[in-house]
């Protein structure tokens, strides 16, 4: 039995703060209260080695059987706040000591690395339920009835996410083909429709209002109000990193819209969603182009999405596949913490 005490400001987000992968793990790991019962600290982002390293440090003097392990399930995070987020071994000077800690992310680890549906979409049972109906539906249209709605779609494009033009926003590791594309997409929804277009944006920075994180379900929300909406929907990551797909792109198929997106030929996408039925803009380095969102789609366009679309509903609504995912994630980060407790 391994035994975990998570800490810092970003404990909701990493795999052991979802149900799902708990039950799975509960006979080999257990959560505890207290450092003296952990066999290993663990937290979420840099940041919290910045605003609690001190206070990590000390407790590892006083329990020295501790190992410190970072396990992010964000490469936004990795990439904009580490100093390093590609190396698995890593030192902290903190000022009181040097904190030694082991790192879990898309790039250090295979534990992300989904073989038919994405990480975030295991997360939480809502996503899929969600998908399902929409998936099963959009499975029985045919191109024909594909190429009258694109026709016919009240907007030309959509974009909701949050809008970011920082510097960290932007940042790019060329040799790893790793880069932050919250400001590439933030810039594309900018110049989308500048020529004509019906084009909605939504999201903090766009509009006046709360973030939609602090919506009772901002997945639900969305999908009620862009279902059949657009021809086309961003479904951009904030980060390019080959293994990191979100429900972005499942997002857009789900409700009727071409996805919008930008993924390297090796990218996890092409397995998990296909390679068809959408529209790629992957170059580097990244540069927003001008896109026109009164473009028609085409009708081989339509039949390789109308094809998606099939696939995907058999995919999702897999249970046999949703099983096979969740034990290998849990499989890889069993064996991963058991490493990482291991070292000297």
């Amino acid at each position: 039995m391994i035994r975990i005490l998570t800490c810092g400001g970003f404990q909701n987000r990493n795999p052991l703060a979802y149900a799902s992968f708990r039950r799975r793990l509960s006979s080999e790991l257990a959560l505890v209260d207290r450092a003296e019962e952990a066999d290993l600290l663990l937290i979420s982002h840099h940041m919290d080695l910045e605003l609690f390293g001190t206070d990590l440090y000390e407790t590892m003097a006083r329990h020295r059987h501790l190992r410190l392990v970072l396990l992010s399930e964000e490469p936004f995070w990795d990439t904009g706040w580490a100093e390093d987020p590609f190396r698995r071994d890593q030192l902290y000077q903190t000022p009181r000591g040097t904190l030694a800690y082991r790192v879990l992310n898309h790039q250090t680890t295979g534990i992300f690395r989904a073989g038919h549906i994405p990480y975030f979409l295991l997360t939480d049972p809502r996503y899929l339920a969600h998908y399902r109906p929409l998936l099963d539906r959009n499975a029985g249209l045919s191109v024909a009835q594909w190429l009258a709605h694109f026709r016919s779609a009240p907007l030309d494009a959509a974009f909701m996410g949050e809008k970011r033009l920082a510097e960290r926003d932007r940042i790019g590791f060329a040799e790893q083909d790793v880069w932050g594309l919250s400001w590439y997409r933030t810039r594309f929804a900018q110049l989308c429709g500048s020529d004509g277009g019906r084009v909605l944006r939504l999201g903090k920075g766009w509009v006046a209002g709360p973030p939609r994180q602090a919506l009772p379900d901002w997945h639900a929300d969305k999908l009620a109000q862009l279902d059949r909406q657009c021809r086309y929907l961003g479904a951009f990551e904030n980060t390019h990193q080959r293994d990191y797909v979100s429900e972005k792109i499942f997002d857009a198929f789900a409700l009727g819209a071409m996805p919008l997106y930008f993924a390297a030929p090796d990218h996890a996408v092409h397995r998990l969603a296909g390679s068809d039925g959408w529209l790629n803009f992957y170059a580097t380095p990244p540069v927003a182009p001008v896109f026109d969102p009164r473009r028609p789609v085409t009708l081989t366009e339509a039949g390789a999405y109308a094809a998606t679309q099939q696939r995907l509903a058999r995919q999702l609504g897999d249970p046999a596949l949703v099983r096979a995912d969740t034990d290998r994630i849990c499989a890889a980060l069993l064996s991963e913490l058991r490493w990482a407790m291991a070292q000297p």
